[in-house]
């Protein structure tokens, strides 16, 4: 028996403890990067000290907690704290590291985490519930960070409860705007970066186009005219709107994140208190309003997707069916034909050679053998009509002699109708000629309708209407039955034939019951599935 190698499973173990602290390294690193520049940008938006109306570390902190594993997380947690020591030094001049600072608040914020990325619908920006998802987390860490641990921070000490909640309401709000600003963008690069195939490149870089377009565009008509900056920021809607159509999930949050930039930086450069208070609520508006609308034209764009696909194949099964359906009747046709041949040649034949021999033999018998000889004769005719009946409807020969109009209107149909009192209409208008095929098929289906009206309608007249156009063959067959319903033991074997006989075609079979019964068949004439 071969023993692993010691040296190779070291090796192995190394290289694999190496490769995970490599990991745990890059994602603390570029977590401490984006917080820092986020703190930066927030720090600019500052109008009161210590008090920040768009807060974007927020928004990193919850997607780089959303989109790790848990793993990481207590590296994200020795960052943050790294953090807010770099930012000491920078204020204070002061380094001071404490790794459980604000220890409950951060436990908090990590459990509600893991409550809402393993719930049912996990927080994401690719559909309804996952937004509504993230919006309600962001809200509630924000809530719980502000009201449940606003003696964590020091600064609060010396508010008095009015001062203090309007404090907590705007940090929450500040928050809150800076979570739905900066989470979806990230999660939306952290999601695009696996599925760049060409058709969504093709897409993106439309996408691209289309955003350095109209940031030209804003950026002139701001630069002519400064002071339509407030229409300009209550139209940014619009162009999410048609962003979100344009290219669903993608498209609303990049343009989204655009326009909130743009705001961003003009509040950034005016400095104002109230324009800075006005531009959170449009980033509000436009971060809400982008995701839900981006979710729900992207799941209906996959929805629409996933109808096409179904319906493709759909439409493939049913080919596969009608070409089965059409093989199928070839088949039985041709059985049917072989079958009433042989008919005609051994059990036909038989009858007539049993026939004149039952005539001879009623020349040459007496008296007293007359009457047996009489009825072998009656019983010979009647198995001969009864065996005729069975190759005309196995193969009905007036088809092949007279053609499909006169076998209609004049043959063997007529004729039985004629028969049970049964008063004909037919009415045949057929401009082009038919195919072999077509021709069977409607012969076969008006005799199952003629069979099924003499057996289960009780009418007094059938009426056969033929016409074409330039594409279909309709055929419609009616009668004044008063049964509405069949008898219990004709299992609607008839009409399920006469069906057949119309999807092999690949036609449209339709029945009506009212003042009668009546059965509308439509066949195209250019069918390529037709028996062979």
């Amino acid at each position: 028996m071969n023993l692993p190698n010691v040296s190779s499973l070291s090796n192995v173990s190394f290289t694999t403890a190496y490769k995970e602290v490599a990991k745990q390294l890059l994602v603390g690193l570029i977590y401490f990067i984006a917080s820092l520049a986020a703190f930066w940008v927030s720090q600019n938006l500052e109008t009161v000290p210590e008090s920040s109306a768009i807060f974007i570390p927020a928004g990193v902190k919850i997607a780089f907690y959303l989109l790790t594993p848990t793993r990481y997380w207590l590296t994200l947690w020795v960052v943050s704290r790294a953090l807010a020591a770099q930012l000491g030094l920078t204020y204070s001049g002061v380094w001071e590291f404490d790794l459980f600072h604000g220890f409950w608040q951060e436990l908090c914020f990590i459990a509600l985490v893991y409550v809402f990325k393993n719930s049912r619908w996990p927080p994401s920006i690719n559909d309804s519930l996952g937004i509504l998802s993230l919006i309600l987390l962001c809200v509630a860490s924000t809530s719980i960070k502000w009201f449940l641990f606003a003696s964590a921070f020091e600064f609060t000490n010396v508010l008095v409860a009015k001062e203090l909640l309007q404090y907590q309401l705007n940090m929450c709000l500040g928050d809150i705007t800076g979570s739905l600003l900066i989470a979806p963008f990230i999660m939306l690069i952290y999601d695009s970066k696996y599925s760049f195939n060409k058709i969504r490149l093709t897409k993106l870089f439309g996408l691209v186009a289309t955003l350095v377009c109209f940031i030209l565009i804003v950026f002139f008509v701001y630069a002519v005219r400064p002071d339509t900056y407030p229409l300009l920021r209550l139209a940014s809607l619009l162009p999410i709107i048609w962003f979100s159509y344009k290219y669903g999930s993608l498209g609303a949050v990049s343009s989204a994140a655009l326009i909130n930039a743009l705001i961003i930086i003009e509040a950034s450069i005016t400095h104002e208190p109230s324009n800075t208070y006005i531009s959170q609520l449009f980033i509000l508006a436009n971060a809400i309003t982008s995701m839900v609308l981006g979710a729900a034209i992207t799941e209906l764009k996959r929805k629409n997707n996933e109808l096409k696909q179904t319906n493709k194949e759909l439409k493939e099964q049913l080919t596969q069916n009608t070409a089965l359906a059409a093989k199928m009747v070839s088949v039985q046709e041709n059985e049917r034909k072989h079958l009433s041949q042989e008919l005609h040649d051994e059990l036909g034949q038989n009858l007539t050679a049993l026939k004149t021999d039952l005539a001879i033999l009623s020349h040459l018998s007496n008296e007293d053998t007359q009457s047996f000889v009489t009825t072998l004769k009656n019983n010979a005719n009647s198995m001969y009509d009864s065996v005729y009946q069975l190759m005309h409807y196995l193969r009905p020969r007036e088809l092949d002699e007279l053609g499909l109009e006169k076998a209609i209107t004049q043959g063997r149909l007529k004729s039985l109708l004629h028969k049970e009192n049964i008063k004909y209409q037919p009415q045949f208008k057929l401009d082009n000629s038919l195919s072999k095929d077509h021709e069977i098929a409607i012969y076969r289906i008006c005799q199952e309708a003629v069979t099924n009206c003499m057996k289960h309608s009780n009418a007094s007249k059938l009426v056969i209407n033929i016409i074409n156009s330039d594409e279909f063959i309709e055929l419609t067959i009616s009668d004044n039955g008063t049964l509405v319903t069949p008898t219990d033991n004709s299992g609607h074997y008839g009409l399920a034939f006469i069906e057949e006989r119309t999807t092999a075609l690949g036609g449209t079979f339709k029945v009506f019951k009212q003042n009668g019964f009546t059965i509308k068949v439509k066949l195209p004439l250019s069918f390529d599935g037709a028996i062979n």
